[in-house]
């Protein structure tokens, strides 16, 4: 009997650690990925190329004739150029924003979301 005391102790304590273990490990994973998604970088996703800027906290993507952001659940838009990203070191050349009127194809491709 008095073996089995031990054996059911022990087991217990094991539990106790690997719970305790895994209850201080789960954080430092957490923010690691959180770290890496406030820098501004690209990623490859769902078969196309986008850029996170974390100063807009939003994806862009270009199809090669037009730019178009992704900032949620709303889905791709044509991208008008108002906020950060294209203003500081980025050259435009002879890029023109289309019309409201002007037939753009929107993407329909999903953007990466870690999982929360």
């Amino acid at each position: 009997m008095r073996n089995v005391k031990v054996w059911l102790c022990g087991v217990i304590m094991g539990i106790a650690l690997a719970g305790t273990a895994f209850l201080v490990g789960a954080p430092a994973v957490g923010m690691a990925t959180s770290k890496e998604e406030l820098k501004n970088h690209w990623r490859h996703h769902d078969g196309h190329w986008s850029y996170w800027s974390a100063e807009d906290n939003q994806w862009y993507y270009t199809d090669g004739t037009n730019w178009f952001y992704n900032s949620g659940e709303a889905g791709w838009a044509p991208y008008r150029f108002d906020k950060r990203f294209g203003r500081e070191g980025f050259e435009r050349g002879e890029y023109k924003v289309p019309g409201p009127d002007a037939k753009v194809v929107i993407p329909k491709h999903e953007v990466y979301r870690p999982r929360k």
